[in-house]
């Protein structure tokens, strides 16, 4: 039997259908890192065309920035299967059979650490669009005004992927039993989160400033 694709390797069209599915996977985590990589993506673009004459006071900076842009681009992408992968092992863990009370015990464990499994995934989702809201941050002021609307694109997708993995980080660490680590895990989170929506401001306001 042929292995389904990854997710990433689907055609667009695929994907978005793979979604509308009544299925509970691919689902919203997925999209999350999805987002992300997009906008780690416009933000590289955006960054490419400011080069040249015009840009040579900032064409240094703006090169490093998409080193890195380039790099958590691609720790976003396999993002999106890992997601699905992670749910997919907490529905698992919960059919496994629980008639007797050694059975109960093994499902209770087996479920808990799908679950921080699938705590982890969105967490690193979040982590990876802060580092990239960061670097997009900092090279709005000096972007090529053409691009600015790829930027603002950028950006946006980045925010929005933030705000859906942190949905799926709050969901998960409810269901887990260890309370003190289900807290300090959405602690961080919440943390990263609000980096996040005060880098989305001051990258936005420095785009509309390059609108004029």
């Amino acid at each position: 039997m042929t292995a389904p694709a990854r997710l990433v390797e689907l055609s667009l069209t695929a994907f978005s259908d793979r979604i509308a599915e009544r299925t509970p996977t691919p689902g919203g985590g997925s999209v999350a890192a999805h987002l992300v990589e997009l906008g780690c993506a416009l933000s590289a673009m955006a960054g490419r065309f400011t080069s040249g004459p015009k840009f040579v006071a900032v064409e240094p900076a703006m090169s490093a920035r998409l080193e890195e842009l380039e790099r958590l681009r691609r720790a976003a992408a396999p993002l999106v299967d890992q997601d699905t992968a992670a749910y997919d092992a907490v529905t698992a863990a919960y059919k496994l059979p629980k008639a007797t009370e050694p059975e109960k015990q093994a499902r209770t464990a087996a479920v808990q650490a799908a679950v921080l499994g699938a705590l982890d995934i969105p967490a690193r989702t979040l982590s990876v669009a802060l580092a990239g809201l960061r670097l997009a941050a900092a090279a709005a002021p000096d972007l090529n005004p053409n691009l600015v609307s790829d930027a603002a694109s950028g950006a946006y997708c980045l925010a929005s992927g933030a705000e859906a993995a942190f949905y799926n980080v709050r969901i998960n660490a409810a269901s887990l039993a260890d309370k003190e680590l289900a807290a300090r895990r959405l602690a961080e989170s919440e943390r990263e989160l609000a980096e996040v929506r005060e880098l989305f401001a001051r990258t936005r306001a420095a785009i509309e400033a390059r609108l004029g």
